[in-house]
């Protein structure tokens, strides 16, 4: 057999291992590239096209397991140098896939929507982990973009029937946060939807990990006995009913 021909059937091998590498792979891939923050959970299919639950591992042991995701990468994408893929959930209502493009120096991410529970802020801040906080996030963006100066873009999280443990009103509101990327971290400020709880503040999550908010805390008329437990953990009142606190990770 001569020499082109070994390299042809070698060459075929290496491309149906590829075609047929099981999906966990990637979870190994994103175990190492996140430093042990995040994994994939019962995966199914293949690299190229699968479904698993995303597991983020928490500070201090905690982790939280998403509903599943479905992706599916385009390979015909590689032959331009980019890595390209549609994702989405399982059950969520998206009109349309995320989309991820990433090539040599940068990752853009498009038509951003991730479901969240809100049980990850308790693990913000240690200050939080007695409220036990409640609901659903749900984060989203049209475009973000990562280069090695940092991200660029705008994004907005929605906190859906806001409830705690520590409190007999449920749901407490609903609340929107809005996100501004820098070169060095996130700028945000929350505002109040509607509910019992009115909620207002800004903070910065800096991209070394540290984290702060400024807030107010007040309870809307009618609701002042029912919320005093939760609105005195969060912090003093300065006047009017009003309580202020700071968040800092």
């Amino acid at each position: 057999m001569n020499k082109k021909l070994w390299v042809l059937l070698i060459a075929s091998y290496l491309v149906v291992l590829m075609v047929d590498a099981p999906a966990s792979l990637l979870s190994n891939l994103f175990f190492q590239l996140s430093q042990g923050r995040i994994e994939l959970a019962n995966t199914q299919g293949t690299i190229w096209r699968g479904v698993a639950n995303p597991v983020f591992h928490q500070r201090k042991g905690a982790s939280i397991t998403l509903q599943k995701l479905h992706w599916e990468f385009a390979p015909l994408k590689l032959l331009t140098g980019k890595i390209s893929a549609d994702f989405y959930w399982e059950d969520a209502p998206q009109a349309q896939p995320m989309a991820m493009i990433f090539s040599a120096n940068k990752l853009e991410l498009q038509r951003v929507y991730v479901p969240l529970p809100a049980t990850l802020l308790t693990n913000i801040s240690d200050f939080l982990k007695p409220a036990q906080l409640r609901g659903q996030l749900i984060l989203k963006s049209d475009v973000l973009i990562w280069t090695a100066t940092g991200w660029q873009g705008t994004a907005t999280a929605d906190w859906l029937n806001a409830s705690s443990l520590i409190c007999q009103v449920a749901p407490l509101g609903n609340y929107h946060l809005n996100f501004s990327a820098t070169n060095s971290g996130l700028n945000f400020d929350l505002n109040t939807v509607s509910g019992a709880l009115l909620l207002n503040g800004s903070g910065r999550y800096s991209m070394t990990g540290a984290f702060n908010l400024n807030a107010t805390a007040k309870a809307e008329a009618g609701n002042e006995v029912a919320l005093n437990e939760l609105l005195n953990h969060l912090g003093p009142e300065q006047s009017g009913g009003v309580h202020t606190f700071n968040l800092v990770q």
